[in-house]
């Protein structure tokens, strides 16, 4: 009996499959959302470079939902709305590869939430970012939600090491809001906001951004009017965009006193303005129709016990992150039936 996990699996979870690089590799992209009044069809494939007899099997589908092996397909009606792990695998004598993911089936009551900002949001090969156990507290609280975003991988472009949530995001490690706008040259194949939007509609954004820019010396007056010109662009997509701008977390102590591109401004300090001023720019930007509020992922955050780098939360900080996230957002969501 097969562990069903979820993951997007790209053609580079081959290698990460193996000790070895592997010859088996998954083609087709998973569907991952289906409207309640459709039916569902994914239509699946794998390669063998080496020409070898290929299997493939799937467990834990949800009853509604039909597979072919034969003719490399799922379909099925969906029964009420809700989100489904899917686990696909593709074997051969000697290999076998993994197609995991979220379904996602959504009626006019569901909510889109984007994660959107730098590595704190995105995660790594031995940490998933608070995105999980927020992702978690909101299955065990019966949300109807779909996390949705153009990324679904770590930032070195593997999984995550616990890939059982919907794990679509936006969070791309070393980015600024200025990236977000216009992707930097050694990220160039992520594509931008500009691009992204036209893909998905979200209805609430998690928005962490800022310790980049803290790091690389952007004038914070220049990344406020930056996030200021993201907000603008979401909300182009859907002017009534719920917009939850984190406060960013702490630096620990091998950052946070060190002198600030070469003048007497410490890190510490810099962060400290930083988050002064994101809370301004929320109130700015706020409106009756598209709110702005302000999550405060700052303060009762311990980098010597919350962190494993003295930036980046471990397990314990991912955990209060979306602690946070969750009560921000509670609010504005509904429930299934």
């Amino acid at each position: 009996m097969l562990i069903v996990l979820i993951c997007i699996c790209f053609q580079q979870e081959a290698f990460l499959q193996d000790a070895v690089p592997s010859k088996l590799q998954f083609t087709s992209k998973q569907k991952n959302r289906v409207s309640i009044d459709s039916v569902y069809y994914y239509s699946f494939n794998a390669i063998d470079s080496s020409g070898h007899s290929i299997s493939y099997a799937a467990d834990g589908l949800p009853a509604w939902l039909k597979f072919d092996a034969a003719n490399h397909l799922i379909s099925g009606k969906p029964i009420k709305p809700g989100q489904y792990r899917i686990h696909i695998v593709a074997s051969t004598a000697d290999t076998a590869v993994h197609q995991r993911f979220m379904l996602t089936v959504y009626n006019k009551k569901t909510i889109n939430i984007l994660a959107l900002g730098n590595s704190i949001t995105n995660g790594t090969d031995k940490y998933n970012s608070f995105r999980r156990p927020l992702w978690q507290l909101l299955h065990q609280g019966n949300y109807n939600v779909d996390m949705i975003g153009s990324w679904s991988l770590h930032h070195m472009g593997g999984e995550v090491p616990d890939p059982d949530f919907d794990m679509d995001h936006d969070g791309h490690s070393g980015w600024k809001a200025s990236d977000i706008l216009h992707q930097p040259d050694w990220d160039k194949q992520r594509g931008n906001i500009h691009d992204w939007i036209l893909s998905y509609t979200p209805d609430i954004v998690l928005l962490e951004l800022g310790t980049n820019e803290v790091f690389q010396c952007i004038a914070v007056k220049d990344a406020m009017r930056t996030i200021s010109s993201v907000i603008d662009v979401i909300r182009k997509k859907n002017p009534r965009v719920k917009i939850f701008v984190a406060q960013i977390p702490p630096l620990g102590k091998q950052w946070s006193n060190k002198a600030l591109c070469g003048n007497k401004v410490t890190y510490r300090e810099a962060l400290i303005n930083f988050n002064k001023k994101v809370k301004v720019l929320a109130a700015k930007k706020n409106t009756a129709t598209s709110k702005v509020i302000i999550v405060y992922q700052y303060s009762g955050i311990n980098p010597a016990t919350d962190m494993y780098d003295d930036i980046h939360p471990n397990a314990n900080g991912e955990r209060k992150m979306a602690e946070r996230w969750y009560k921000a957002v509670k609010p504005f969501l509904t429930k299934l039936k």
